[in-house]
């Protein structure tokens, strides 16, 4: 009897203690707070504390508004937050801890904010250390912390890693707050590469051979770029590797070298080239070698865009008579015309979920970015009476589109939103700017 007893116990501990497990795991259980699938989205009121200076210096207190003052832009251009005023935070809000037992949440509530993030700040010399913490202020919860060292330059960078946390943890997917955008601009006179963060900043020249530089494209991993170059006096193909910065000849066959889009399923490069005078679409392997045909006829084929399963490949082509999206499978095959308004549609982009297509269609004289499903149905436009706006490029989460304008009478890179909606200027160098291409999500370690 007194077996059955202690037998009866322990089961029912062990039962209390897999409910306690799944109860209070909240790694194993998350919440998801954001379902960025969905057609509209509730925009969440978070409140961003000033980073609390763990010196109490000048220059600590300055490096700890950057880090907050990114944190808010990022979270503003996501569209899935709306930044709460500091004016309605609480009086003493600075003398809180970052801890969920040093915060007042019910004074917190007042202020409209359901979400809350804390942070603190030690800066030595060039050195510096942030930890910072989200909270849940209707639960009174902890959800996530990061805590990042580093270098004084790197305040931004490490306001981009919390962003990206703090959506992967309220929305299951990984944010672009650490992307890049390569670009062309010819500032210098001459048509160089150019990288900058995703938001305009760290703008950096890449090329200085002073010559025709065009098309960047990003590898899958992020590390690499393919773009093409005139500084031979003749149209190459180069490889530029990011972390070594080494530089290889990709291709330097008679005719067009141009293009270059890498797939990241199958590991091949599709380019333009035209080794027998018209230019057609060909494949080859990462180091140049093993070029396939995939097209060849008298018209011109250019600009391969991947679909992302790498199983398709939209291209422009002349075939019809004037420039027209078409798309094949990645041996050439099941060719089909995908667009068939407008007399000239040029610089396809496959979306990354591999629903849509964007492009630049001409619409009275001027260029317009537009977007169609891959079955040819639901063709929009999101530009209009605003100058040319050409080349567009996804980013890596599908909700943004990179493009250029000359709606300001200089070409500039913009970004707007996948369904064309606020359309904001990034990047500020003194030439004229195009061709952009989004980097992947790039993984790092915090």
């Amino acid at each position: 009897m007194i077996i059955r007893i202690e037998k009866k116990i322990t089961q029912i501990l062990i039962l209390i203690l897999v409910i306690s497990f799944f109860v209070f795991n909240t790694e194993i259980w998350p919440k998801v707070y954001i379902d960025i699938n969905a057609p509209s989205v509730k925009k969440f009121p978070i409140a961003i504390s000033e980073l609390k200076s763990l010196s109490n210096l000048p220059d600590e207190k300055k490096s700890g508004s950057a880090v907050r003052d990114t944190l808010s832009a990022d979270l503003d251009f996501s569209g899935f937050f709306s930044i709460v005023d500091v004016k309605n935070f609480p009086s003493n809000y600075n003398e809180e801890g970052i801890t969920g037992q040093e915060i007042d949440f019910k004074k917190w509530t007042f202020t409209g904010a359901e979400l809350l993030i804390k942070g603190a700040i030690l800066q030595k010399g060039d050195s510096v250390s942030v930890e910072m913490r989200l909270f849940d202020i209707t639960q009174g919860q902890f959800i996530t912390g990061k805590k990042y060292n580093g270098k004084t330059g790197d305040l931004r960078k490490i306001a981009h890693k919390f962003s990206n946390e703090i959506l992967l943890k309220l929305s299951g997917t990984q944010g672009v707050f650490d992307t890049k955008i390569a670009f062309v601009s010819n500032e210098t006179g001459n048509k160089e590469i150019y990288l900058m963060d995703y938001d305009g900043f760290n703008i950096y020249r890449l090329t200085s051979n002073k010559s025709i530089n065009l098309a960047p494209n990003w590898s899958p991993d992020g590390k690499k770029l393919i773009y093409s170059s005139f500084k031979t006096n003749s149209q190459k193909l180069y490889l530029l590797d990011l972390m070594l910065f080494k530089e290889t000849n990709l291709s330097d066959r008679k005719g067009l070298n141009l293009g270059g889009a890498w797939c990241r399923d199958n590991n091949r490069i599709a380019v333009t080239l035209s080794v027998k005078g018209n230019s057609d679409i060909f494949t080859m392997s990462p180091d140049g070698s093993n070029p396939k045909r995939l097209t060849d006829n008298f018209s011109i084929d250019v600009s391969p865009s991947w679909s992302p399963d790498g199983k398709w490949l939209a291209f422009t082509s002349s075939r019809s008579g004037t420039p027209q999206i078409y798309i094949m499978d990645s041996d050439g095959g099941s060719l089909r015309r995908l667009t068939f308004e407008g007399n000239y549609n040029a610089s396809p982009c496959w979306s990354p979920k591999g629903d849509k297509i964007a492009f630049a269609s001409q619409q009275n004289g001027l260029f317009d970015i537009c977007i169609i499903n891959i079955d040819g149905s639901d063709l929009k436009r999101f530009t209009y009476n605003s100058g040319n706006n050409e080349s567009p490029s996804w980013s890596p989460d599908g909700r943004f589109i990179a493009f250029s304008s000359t709606r300001t009478g200089m070409s500039k890179i913009y970004i707007m939103n996948s369904n064309g909606s606020n359309q904001r200027l990034v990047g500020a160098t003194k030439g004229n700017e195009s061709n952009p291409s989004w980097s992947p999500v790039i993984n790092t370690n915090n």
